[in-house]
């Protein structure tokens, strides 16, 4: 016990001084595969987090959900593997293996002990070369995500944030569900399954980051092994911009003593040089949790909600700003205003230089997070990669934060948050 405290303070020690002290190699397969190795050997674990660009917005119209339903069964059968022989030979080598679907990619991680990392990229390399999507395990994981979509539509805060999007977003191919709904998905065959599934694994989408005891030579190697053999194809990311969003109010009438109100305006992607000095404006309004102005007015000042928030929502090229809360049905207007005063003031005003510095110090200072373990460190390197913010990150984004302006970003807060630009969701019976 003793020994392992010591490996992982070692290790975490090691990645948590500063983002500068991440050393990662930037490796090429003989396919053609880039992505990034950190080779750590504290530890006898190896971790990969990759992703598909795509996900749930390339659903066929009418067969919503069937990119989320594809990936859901990618543990349920493949061509030497039962579904129960699968997870049994997942649980007697020690191996994790998870994939999940959102609106522009799909996402996989994976972990396995050193001792048996052939096995584990050999259970990988079945899933996303391999599955069968048997019709038994359709109907089982059908009847699960049906179950799951009927609680969505009985929880207020889930069901406020569906709606959001349904609403919010005017192109219905972003605003759709990612799970589809009892309609899509009843009408999802297992011909579009497997076809959704030949379309969404392409080596030209791929992104993968890589952490622990794995040299570059056997990283390469295994690489090339789970996704050497996969079809090239260019793909065009069709969320670029978001061309109209909803403004004003839509209420959805529930029967609940408390509404649920979720709200929000277009934002930044990523990809956006304004976007990091964009997450310290929002984090002085609503991102700093009992630091933020949001909650110092409407939580603390006037006792009106429990708790109160908003973030960024990035995408690849564009973005949005959401925010929520929940309150009681006769204090729901009073909200609103107070969410849209505090709106004005930001832009009107800006934020202060001790408001700035403290956003500052956050920011670079919880970076260590992404360094507690091998999968959350190869999480950070797909994602990095992902967005294209360049070999140099790691070194750079210290810098990136110190030499924000405050002039710069007030100016951005006169120019990017508005009011009268903010689509409220609210979900309940609210008296306004």
């Amino acid at each position: 016990m003793r020994l392992i405290f010591f490996l992982f303070f070692t290790f975490f020690s090691f990645f948590s001084k500063n983002s500068v002290a991440i050393q990662f190699e930037s490796l090429e397969t003989k396919n053609g595969i880039k992505f990034w190795l950190i080779e750590d050997k504290s530890l006898p674990l190896v971790s990969m987090s990759f992703s598909f660009k795509g996900g749930s917005i390339l659903d066929p119209v009418g067969k919503d959900g069937v990119t989320n339903l594809m990936t859901s069964l990618l543990d349920e059968g493949t061509q030497n593997f039962n579904a129960s022989e699968y997870r049994l030979f997942k649980r007697e080598n020690g191996i994790k293996i998870s994939f999940s679907t959102s609106k522009e990619r799909i996402e996989g991680s994976f972990q396995v002990v050193k001792p048996r990392l052939q096995e584990g990229f050999y259970l990988l390399h079945e899933s996303i070369n391999k599955a069968k999507f048997p019709i038994k395990e359709i109907k089982k994981v059908k009847s699960q995500l049906e179950a799951s979509i009927k609680i969505d539509n009985s929880n207020i805060s889930t069901l406020a944030s569906n709606k959001f999007n349904e609403f919010f977003f005017k192109d219905k191919l972003i605003g759709r569900n990612t799970k589809g709904n009892l309609k899509t998905l009843s009408a999802i065959s297992r011909d579009n399954i497997q076809s959704i599934y030949k379309s969404s694994f392409i080596k030209d989408r791929l992104v993968v980051g890589l952490s622990g005891d794995l040299d570059p030579n056997l990283a390469k190697k295994y690489v090339d092994y789970v996704f050497g053999d996969l079809p090239s194809k260019k793909f065009v990311n069709p969320i670029s911009t978001f061309k109209e969003l909803s403004k004003g109010k839509e209420i959805i009438k529930m029967k609940n003593p408390q509404t649920t109100v979720v709200f929000g305006q277009k934002g930044l992607g990523r990809k956006d040089k304004e976007y990091f000095a964009a997450r310290i404006i929002n984090y002085v309004l609503g991102g700093g949790g009992f630091q933020s102005r949001l909650y110092k007015e409407i939580r603390e000042a006037n006792g009106l909600v429990y708790s109160i928030y908003s973030y960024l929502m990035p995408y690849e090229f564009a973005g949005i700003i959401v925010g929520g809360f929940q309150t009681r049905n006769e204090n729901v207007g009073t909200t609103i205003d107070k969410v849209k005063s505090e709106w004005n003031r930001i832009k009107s005003e800006g934020i202060t230089k001790i408001e700035l510095q403290n956003a500052k110090t956050y920011y670079k200072g919880s970076f260590s997070r992404n360094f507690t373990s091998t999968l959350s460190i190869a999480s950070l390197l797909m994602i990095v990669q992902y967005y294209d913010l360049g070999e140099d990150y790691f070194n750079k984004r210290n810098l990136i934060i110190d030499d924000l302006k405050l002039n710069e970003i007030n100016n951005l807060a006169k120019k990017l948050f508005d009011s009268e630009a903010l689509f409220f969701m609210i979900v309940g019976e609210p008296k306004i």
